[in-house]
C-alpha cells in the first residue's frame, strides 16, 4: 500500500515488513523454479520414453503417405480424372456387391432365426406331450377294462 496512508514512512514496522516480504518472495520463487524444473524433468522423461514409438509411428505415416499416392507422373496426370472415375465405378460395384451380401446374410439369419424357434417349439411341444412306458400301460390297461366291462353289460 501506501506508507504515508498507514503512517510507516521510517522505522523498525516498515524494515520488519519488507524484509519478510522479501523473504515471501524468495522462497516462493525458489520453490516455484524447483518445480518448474521436475515438471520439465518429469515431461522429458516421458517422452524419452515413448520416443521410439513415436519415431516409428510419424516414419510409417511419411511412408504411407507415398506408398498411397495415387498420382501420375507428369506426362500421365492428364489422365489422372479418368483414373479418378473407373476408381468411383468400381467402387459404386463393390458397394453394390456389399449391399446383395447383406441382403443374402440378413435373410439367412431370419431363416435361421424361424428354423431354430421352429425347433425350439417343437422340442417344447415333444417334452410337454412326452408319453413314457408307464403312461402307456396305464392308457392300455384303461381301456381293456373298459372293453371287459362293455362286453360283459
Amino acid at each position: 500500500g501506501h506508507p504515508e496512508y498507514l503512517g510507516c514512512h521510517y522505522g523498525f514496522a516498515r524494515t520488519t515488513a519488507l524484509t519478510l516480504w522479501g523473504a515471501y518472495q524468495i522462497v516462493n520463487i525458489t520453490i516455484l523454479i524447483n518445480l518448474l524444473v521436475a515438471l520439465m524433468n518429469n515431461t522429458m522423461a516421458q517422452i524419452n520414453k515413448d520416443k521410439e514409438n513415436q519415431w516409428k509411428f510419424y516414419r510409417t505415416e511419411i511412408w504411407l503417405r507415398f506408398i498411397n499416392d495415387t498420382s501420375l507422373c507428369p506426362p500421365f496426370n492428364l489422365l489422372d480424372p479418368l483414373v479418378n472415375l473407373l476408381k468411383c465405378k468400381s467402387e459404386e460395384q463393390i458397394q453394390a456387391r456389399k449391399k446383395e451380401k447383406n441382403v443374402e446374410n440378413s435373410k439367412y439369419i431370419n431363416l435361421v432365426s424361424r428354423l431354430s424357434r421352429r425347433y425350439l417349439n417343437h422340442i417344447e411341444d415333444s417334452d410337454a406331450n412326452d408319453a413314457n412306458r408307464e403312461d402307456l400301460e396305464n392308457t392300455k390297461r384303461e381301456l381293456m377294462n373298459n372293453l371287459r366291462r362293455k362286453k360283459t353289460q
